[in-house]
Formats: C-alpha cells, sequence, structure tokens
C-alpha cells in the first residue's frame, strides 16, 4: 500500500473503536441479563450417627434451595457445632465442605460429617442425663462463588436431640 493510504487507515482506525464500542452498548443495553437470587441455605436436620471410644459422629444436613435459572457453586460451607447450657453455649466441633454444585431452580440436600472428640462430648453429659437431650446449635457460613465475586450467606440452626 502506497504511504498515503496507510496515513489515512492510521488516522481512522482510532475512530472506529469508540464507534464500535458504542454501537455494541446500543445493540446490547435492550437485553438484560437474568438478576441472580441468593440461595436458601438451612440446615434441614441434625442426628447422631455414631459413638466410639474417641469420637461422637454426627451427620449435618444441609439443604440449599437454588431459585436461580443456572446451576451455582458452593466454593465453600463451614460450620461450628455447639451444645446449649443453661448460661450459654458450649463448642462441640467443626464441620466443613468444599465445592457443592447445585442444579439451576433445584433443592439438594448435602449431608456432611462432624467428628467431635469425645473430650468435648462427655463435657456435655451433665445436660444429657439433666434433661435427657441435647439442644444442639449449628452456626456457619455458605460461600456461593459467582466467578466474578464471592457472597457469604449465613445460618443457623436449633435442634433438640433426644438420648
Amino acid at each position: 500500500m502506497p504511504p498515503m493510504v496507510i496515513r489515512n487507515m492510521m488516522t481512522r482506525v482510532p475512530l472506529l473503536f469508540p464507534f464500535l464500542a458504542l454501537l455494541l452498548l446500543g445493540f446490547f443495553s435492550g437485553c438484560s441479563a437474568p438478576t441472580l437470587r441468593e440461595p436458601n441455605v438451612t440446615v434441614k436436620d441434625v442426628t447422631f450417627e455414631s459413638v466410639s471410644l474417641q469420637t461422637l459422629n454426627l451427620a449435618i444436613q444441609l439443604q440449599v434451595e437454588n431459585p436461580n435459572p443456572v446451576g451455582i457453586t458452593l466454593s465453600r460451607v463451614a460450620f461450628d457445632v455447639y451444645y446449649e447450657t443453661g448460661s450459654g453455649r458450649e463448642y462441640l466441633g467443626h464441620g466443613e465442605q468444599e465445592n457443592l454444585t447445585f442444579p439451576k431452580q433445584q433443592t439438594v440436600v448435602y449431608t456432611i460429617p462432624v467428628e467431635i472428640d469425645n473430650l468435648q462430648a462427655v463435657k456435655a453429659i451433665p445436660v444429657m442425663v439433666r434433661d435427657r437431650s441435647l439442644p444442639i446449635i449449628v452456626t456457619g457460613t455458605a460461600t456461593v462463588d459467582l466467578k466474578i465475586t464471592k457472597v457469604d450467606i449465613p445460618f443457623e440452626k436449633r435442634k433438640v436431640i433426644s438420648v
């Protein structure tokens, strides 16, 4: 190409990019992306699974309702398990799970095991003997991975387990 044609193209190309950007912006402004809603995260149930000489095993059923038109991923679910005394809460154990996927517009229940050291469980015996039950509290956070950001959803459940 002759040098004059190349010089004319170089002066027009920088003007072309803003024009194309405005054109595309105008074209897509009528289209709106679906609004994503926060999933509903709840503890459905807490059950005793087993007891050994060293540990007490619980199962925490975590229910997640995904109201969105796309699947979602919980990059992390972490929670602590307590038992309630007359004067407050006592720590029992910790549960955690990563990369839980949920299909679009469905409710899914995941069972997450929690292993509690018997030393912690022994502290709860006076409450269990006195009340013939144990009030369990599960409190935690589910982290939703939205690819561009992460959102923490807190949850808490209190359940009295009969012994």
